[in-house]
């Protein structure tokens, strides 16, 4: 018997598991494991399922077993220790395990040991753009910064096409293994933007791109903070693997060889490689990208951690409008725009002093669209600690209000107890000239960076 074993690879589409599995024509079972160390909080109360994106893993789970099941298969969800589970069915029934390839060390770590227990692993890789093989040259001499990879990826790559896909004809294997927890009830979860999903996934992909051409202003709306269309908004189902990145990306170039290329329609692929840049640095670096000091030169300023401060960020009540309305749309909808999630990584690490490694924890609750690659390598790139030339990034958030939200649109829609307060009145509250009237008080100044 076969066995396929899904992580954030939640689709049919572009899917080399099923397409391998098929080719074989053994009994298959499909499962997902969801790690049940994810639902323990640890010592600052952090657990790594949010309700929003609980929510969102649920449904993606809840569409591909629909599908499956139209081909004469099932997904059995399970909940526990996945080195645990798969070593104790293999005991009591041999299979081949397919499963892809390891994205973190901890993923890495989990198949050496069910290796270590003689199970018989095929991986395959559908997370990245390109092939390892691809990459490997790179990898020996890794580059030294997100430009150098681009350049060197740009002039000598290109990203496989999608594999074609395949209709499922297999007996449904079985799985002797008892029934998962029951997982917890999120029926009161505001509902999210995001519908999870392959086929929701599929449905905004076709939207965005083809039908509402909002690809057209990528550039330069992609740092607005609120608004319909201003960013891709597909960073969700490709975090969760409901899309392909390569269907993604070669559904651009399609489109390009329709529209014409230009900066706009380029900027998506361009994002999309800081997304390759991330994955890859990953399983270049392992580990060192989950210490404090990271990838730098030189060791960081020491963090200090403030339990007033820490109970602040997590109650959304800094004292900052700006930081305050993003967390707010963060802990709510389980999202917020790329800008956003730097003006708050900044005020983080540089204002509050915390761990920056704790702040990538706090996203990781929460966000939707987690992908473990992109959130360590974002925070570490913000705190000095990943492959930048400057050292890190300290945002000036009074620029960054007028800048990006100088008639108050997002914060007066996350934060309506400000009423009419105009950009004066917060400027002035974070200057410390007067403070806003029944609104928190700075936990720390904010100055003018320049």
């Amino acid at each position: 018997m076969q066995l396929i074993w899904l992580r954030n690879d939640l689709r049919l589409h572009d899917q080399p598991a099923f397409r391998l599995a098929q080719a074989r024509r053994e009994p298959l079972a499909v499962v997902y494991i969801l790690p049940e160390h994810w639902l323990l909080p640890d010592r600052h109360g952090l657990d790594r399922l949010g309700a929003a994106k609980a929510r969102f893993l649920r449904q993606s789970l809840e569409d591909l077993d629909t599908q499956l099941r139209r081909s004469g298969l099932s997904l059995r969800v399970l909940c526990g220790d996945p080195v645990a589970l798969l070593s104790r069915w293999h005991r009591r029934s041999e299979f081949r395990l397919i499963t892809q390839s390891a994205q973190a060390p901890e993923e890495a770590e989990w198949l050496a040991a069910l290796a270590g227990a003689g199970i018989d692993i095929e991986t395959v890789e559908n997370q990245t753009l390109f092939d390892a093989e691809q990459i490997a040259p790179l990898l020996a001499d890794w580059p030294s910064s997100f430009t150098a990879f681009r350049h060197r990826v740009e002039a000598a790559l290109e990203p496989p096409q999608p594999c074609a896909a395949v209709a499922l004809s297999l007996t449904q294997g079985s799985v002797p293994l008892e029934a998962p927890p029951a997982w917890p009830d999120f029926s009161q979860t505001p509902a999210s933007a995001f519908a999870g999903g392959e086929r929701a996934g599929l449905e905004h992909l076709d939207g965005y791109l083809w039908r509402r051409r909002a690809i057209d202003h990528y550039r330069d709306s992609r740092n607005q903070l609120i608004g319909e269309d201003f960013a891709s908004r597909l960073s969700a189902w490709l975090a969760w693997g409901c899309l392909s990145v390569r269907e993604v990306w070669h559904q651009v170039r399609r489109y390009e060889a329709r529209h014409g290329e230009n900066d706009q329609r380029y900027w998506l692929r361009f994002e999309l490689l800081w997304r390759e840049f991330f994955h890859w640095s990953m399983r270049h670096f392992g580990q060192r990208l989950f210490c404090r000091d990271g990838l730098a030169a030189a060791p960081l300023p020491a963090p200090r951690f403030d339990e007033m401060h820490w109970r602040a960020w997590r109650e959304s009540r800094t004292g900052v409008p700006m930081v305050d309305a993003g967390l707010r749309e963060l802990v709510t909808t389980g999202y917020c725009s790329n800008r956003m999630r730097q003006n708050l990584a900044s005020y983080f690490i540089h204002q509050l002093g915390l761990d920056w490694r704790l702040g990538a924890r706090f996203f990781e609750r929460h966000l939707i669209d987690f992908d473990i690659a992109s959130n360590q390598g974002n925070w570490a790139y913000i705190a000095g600690a990943g492959q930048d030339p400057r050292q890190g990034r300290r945002f000036d958030l009074n620029w960054q209000l007028r800048r990006y939200d100088p008639a108050l649109e997002h914060i007066r829609y996350w934060l309506p107890e400000l009423g009419e307060t105009d950009i004066n009145d917060i400027l002035a509250h974070q200057s410390g000239l007067r403070r806003l009237s029944g609104y928190p008080a700075l936990l720390v100044p904010v100055p003018d960076i320049g």
